[in-house]
């Protein structure tokens, strides 16, 4: 397996001409690729969001790395915030694996399912810690 991080990752969304910020966790194995895109919650830049952006954001990455469309295997990720950064009212952590169909040369209509927080982040981790890779 081989991680790649990027911390933040600049992409621009072809329906606008400002660039957005996500972090992304790549995790390649031999026949399939694992993504993880965390929305910069506090970055006032960080332009589109990942869910908006999604299907640009993953064929960007299916090109990126010459990956195969069938074994692209989407998280997103939000953390925890404070809105306004007040502790009036709070937006609890989510992931979502997305699931897009594949046409042409890009990924479109993507589909979000919740996944379990606690689940999803221990395996996560588990992987950055078999790279000895520090948490964030």
């Amino acid at each position: 397996m081989i991680h790649i991080e990027h911390k933040p990752f600049q992409w621009i969304h072809t329906a606008g001409s400002f660039a957005s910020r996500c972090d992304l966790d790549i995790f390649l194995f031999e026949k399939s690729a694992l993504v993880v895109a965390t929305e910069r919650e506090d970055d006032a830049a960080s332009g589109m969001s990942i869910s908006s952006g999604a299907p640009i954001l993953a064929t960007i990455i299916l090109q990126k790395y010459r990956l195969d469309p069938d074994n692209v295997f989407w998280i997103e990720h939000y953390p925890e915030k404070w809105v306004d950064g007040r502790r009036i009212y709070r937006v609890a952590e989510i992931y979502h694996r997305v699931t897009f169909t594949f046409r042409g040369n890009r990924f479109v209509t993507p589909k979000w399912e919740a996944l379990d927080i606690d689940g999803t982040r221990a395996f996560i981790d588990a992987l950055k810690v078999s790279w000895n890779i520090p948490e964030v």
